[in-house]
């Protein structure tokens, strides 16, 4: 049985992110070691922010300093691994370079679930994460606190062709959380998806789908009425994620879901 070990805990410090950290912490607990990034990077070469880049380097190192001793002070009864990482550069650069040396299971990050600027600052960060880190990536929507791995809906089109490594998290999820699995689809009508002949190796998973335009909807609609703790959906090089993320949904989607959302990789 595949345990998950590694876990990256992407920060910037923000209320947001300390929930999702804890929502991290309240699921793995003490069992798996915790990569704590801070990804910084100033948009210019000048010389000038040369010296800011150094001055959000130092902001970046003492910021995580102080977030790994709020969550020893979170967890007094816990032995948490943490180990920090301050990196130049995109969130998504970073959590890359920490993937070159070392397998890492998950990330987990918060979202702002904010609109206006704050949803284009940070919402925005989510949903390229999401749709460009290799590693699975679970955001956190604010305020959600971890109940469980009870129940999870892997939503997909059955259309898709992937390696089927790609539901590793699932199945890791299954071992230790002991989750029920729907596969669920959303066709068009006179459209239909047959999903069990995908073979997806996922114990006693059940099947449903529904006719629908509008996607994102019945998908939110269909995970609603399962009381799901888990949204898992394939986010890259599939129909079905851009019928699911068409224009401006996905970002709307991921900032205003109320469960988190676990952006597999299609490898």
């Amino acid at each position: 049985m595949e345990k998950f070990t590694s876990i990256i805990l992407l920060t910037d410090f923000s209320e947001p992110a300390k929930n999702a950290i804890k929502y991290a912490v309240d699921a793995f607990g003490e069992e798996v070691e915790y990569n704590l990034i801070n990804a910084y990077y100033a948009r210019t070469s000048s010389a000038t922010l040369l010296d800011l880049n150094d001055m959000l380097a130092k902001e970046s190192l003492s910021g995580l300093e102080s977030e790994i001793q709020w969550m020893k002070n979170e967890y007094p009864n816990l032995n948490l691994s943490v180990f920090p990482h301050s990196i130049f550069g995109s969130p998504v650069d970073a959590i890359k370079k920490l993937a070159i040396d070392h397998d890492h299971d998950l990330v987990i990050m918060g979202t702002k679930g904010a609109s206006g600027v704050e949803s284009v600052l940070f919402g925005s960060v989510a949903s390229v994460v999401i749709r460009s880190t290799i590693v699975p990536v679970i955001s956190v929507p604010p305020n959600c606190s971890f109940t469980g791995f009870g129940t999870l809906v892997f939503a997909t089109d059955g259309q898709e062709i992937f390696n089927n490594k790609v539901v590793d998290p699932i199945e890791k999820l299954q071992d230790k959380f002991n989750t029920d699995v729907t596969v669920f689809s959303v066709d068009k009508p006179g459209q239909h998806s047959d999903l069990e002949s995908l073979n997806l190796g996922l114990k006693n998973a059940k099947y449903a789908t529904v006719e629908d335009e509008d996607v994102a909807g019945a998908v939110t609609r269909f995970c609603q009425e399962k009381n799901a703790d888990l949204l898992a959906i394939l986010p890259k090089h599939t129909g079905f994620f851009d019928r699911l993320f068409h224009k401006s949904v996905s970002k709307q989607l991921i900032e205003q879901a109320q469960m988190p959302i676990l952006g597999l990789e299609n490898v």
